[in-house]
């Protein structure tokens, strides 16, 4: 019974530790392309940030006209991410 009581413990620290680690190395923003107008040009910018290191997941709503990026802050920021879509056109 102590073991049962042992393993809820050690689980519960370790569900904690993983969302504290996620929030320190995992960054998500929506960013807003008021001059995405198309499917075309919403294809285009999800093709363009799934090609940059550390991008984990895009998700692009072109009637929200905005594009919602999950990344790595290790490997890439948000500085570099909107110079990729600023050199785009976006």
């Amino acid at each position: 019974m102590k073991w049962v009581v042992v393993a809820t413990i050690v689980g519960c620290v370790v569900l904690l530790l993983v969302r504290f680690l996620r929030g320190r190395l995992l960054g998500q923003a929506t960013i807003h392309m008021a001059n995405m107008k198309s499917e075309a040009e919403a294809l285009e910018v999800a093709r363009i940030l799934k090609g940059l290191q550390g991008i984990m997941e895009v998700r692009v709503d072109l009637e929200r006209r905005a594009a919602r990026v999950t990344y790595r802050k290790t490997r890439i920021g948000i500085e570099e991410i909107m110079r990729a879509l600023h050199a785009a056109g976006f």
